[in-house]
């Protein structure tokens, strides 16, 4: 009997020993945690000591030298800068035109001029041995930009025209101030940007070869032609992005670009606007010059 209840005591003692420890676990886990108590610097290990101390000192320089190079940034701009690192402007997505080598670019241009120059000295030993005169009219209004032609729909000679080349003078001295200049663009825009630029000024150049001669010269019949205008864009935006570069005018004397841009520009409005008597077409060389340069502002503004 007495071993029964003292079974019977210890079965209750564990059931409340159980019991106890449920309702401790309850608690626990009702009640909110304690904050962390944080080791003083004494106690942690030497290396972090180190190492939060050399942070807390450095921050303040390296504070300032973030500061000082993002002030750069902003006022100190490279104009010619790609559109890559414009932080305000996602990455242009590459054509197959940048994809091709740029010196295919430069030969097809001067080749197709050298083929338009052929084909202008076909039609004249044709016509003269023949008197048969239609491939030298299909030029004529293909490759002659006029007020005619443009009446008449014919708009593609805006472009065309920077194509076409009569006189051996004329297609040898625009050759050479491409070959020269050219590939100097062509490096700092890339073929499509540089393919712009080209038909831009001789677009702008046929324009305003149109527009004066039409309303101010009071000549309808009078045609252009030549890539003096595309080529004289080229070589202003140059002079614009490297202003410290030095021409060779004619090849021989030396200027630099600063100085050139303005002189030429002033002389061909001069020449223009005194109706010098004179087969060069000064109102296409100002409407070159003068998209070149907007070109160039333009690009300058991209960046801001």
């Amino acid at each position: 009997m007495m071993s029964k209840r003292c079974l019977h005591v210890f079965n209750r003692s564990i059931i409340q020993s159980k019991c106890n420890n449920r309702l401790a676990h309850c608690n626990t886990l009702c009640r909110p945690n304690p904050s962390p108590q944080l080791r003083p610097f004494s106690s942690l290990p030497a290396r972090i000591v180190q190492f939060q101390t050399a942070s807390t000192t450095s921050s303040l320089p390296a504070f300032l030298q973030f500061a000082r190079t993002q002030l750069r940034n902003a006022t100190h701009r490279d104009l010619l800068r790609s559109r890559y690192s414009s932080p305000r402007r996602p990455p242009r997505r590459p054509n197959w035109l940048d994809s091709i080598n740029g010196n295919v670019i430069f030969v097809a241009v001067i080749a197709i001029n050298a083929g338009v120059f052929l084909l202008w000295q076909g039609a004249k030993s044709t016509y003269q041995t023949t008197r048969d005169p239609t491939l030298w009219i299909f030029l004529r209004n293909n490759f002659l930009v006029n007020w005619e032609n443009i009446t008449s729909g014919r708009v593609w000679t805006l472009i065309t025209s920077c194509f076409s080349h009569q006189d051996i003078e004329h297609i040898l001295f625009n050759g050479l101030s491409f070959y020269f200049m050219a590939p100097g663009v062509m490096q700092v825009l890339g073929n499509s940007r540089f393919l712009g630029l080209y038909f831009l000024g001789g677009i702008a150049s046929s324009v305003t070869s149109l527009v004066w001669n039409r309303f101010y010269k009071r000549e309808s019949n009078y045609s252009s032609h030549g890539a003096s205008g595309a080529i004289l864009a080229t070589i202003a935006f140059y002079a614009c992005a490297f202003p410290r570069t030095r021409f060779l005018i004619f090849f021989v004397i030396p200027c630099p670009a600063w100085a050139f841009l303005p002189g030429i520009l002033t002389f061909d409005v001069y020449r223009s606007v005194t109706d010098a008597r004179t087969t060069t077409d000064t109102a296409g060389h100002v409407g070159g010059m003068l998209s070149g340069i907007s070109f160039f502002l333009w690009r300058v503004a991209l960046r801001r």
